[in-house]
């Protein structure tokens, strides 16, 4: 019954999403939608848009696929209008590049949880991303996997999780290969203030009085 469904995952092929797009815009109480594959193209941009542009609230939206910038702007303006209900964004295996995302970040007021899975951004560009993020009041929780950064972010993360103050859970995998010493104080060795902590795979930051757990994991460099 579509008039029951509320989340639905969807779409295996550019066919797949461009022959579905008219039978999910008919299931109204959909408060959450997972679309795509890693082989998504950005054939599949205006039927992704057009799926939600029939949704007058939700509060998950996740997009796996090769969509980049040129593809993106459409799916980027109903994002934009739904802001206001949306909740919970995942982006995996996407080729969005740093500025695209720090500008959709920068309408999404209400946004509590962001995950960035296979998206290839480096160091300097997950900086460009968390400084959008940093406006975000109402993050709780941050996945970053398998996105191309190193130990060098480590500090711009910290600034993050002092600037943003319902943040509660920081997850990320880094390059193996790029840390210096794994086992070193990362406090002692980055001149982190805030974490005092020998390296695990989780510690507790204490930040400004709130606690944050900060979990770290490693990649390797051969998934670049």
């Amino acid at each position: 019954n579509k008039n029951s469904l509320t989340y639905l995952e969807v779409g295996t092929s550019d066919e797949d999403v461009a022959t579905l797009a008219p039978c999910i815009q008919e299931c109204t109480r959909l408060t959450g939608i997972g679309v795509g594959h890693r082989s998504l193209t950005n054939k599949s941009a205006p039927a992704i848009a057009s799926i939600l542009s029939g949704l007058h609230q939700s509060n998950e939206f996740s997009l796996t696929g090769q969509i980049d910038d040129h593809g993106f702007p459409a799916i980027a303006m109903e994002l934009t209008r739904i802001s206001a209900s949306l909740l919970f964004l995942n982006f995996y295996w996407t080729k969005l590049s740093s500025n695209v995302l720090s500008s959709l970040m920068s309408s999404l007021d209400h946004l509590r949880d962001f995950q960035l899975v296979g998206n290839k951004l480096g160091d300097k560009g997950l900086r460009e991303l968390l400084g959008a993020l940093r406006k975000l009041k109402s993050l709780q929780g941050l996945g970053l996997f398998d996105i191309g950064v190193t130990w060098r972010s480590l500090q711009d993360l910290e600034r993050l999780l002092q600037d943003v103050p319902n943040l509660q859970l920081c997850y990320v995998a880094m390059e193996k290969s790029s840390f210096p010493a794994v086992g070193e104080d990362i406090a002692k060795t980055l001149n982190l203030s805030s974490m005092k902590c020998v390296f695990k795979r989780s510690c507790k930051a204490n930040m400004l009085g709130r606690t944050v757990t900060f979990y770290m994991d490693f990649v390797n460099s051969r998934s670049q």
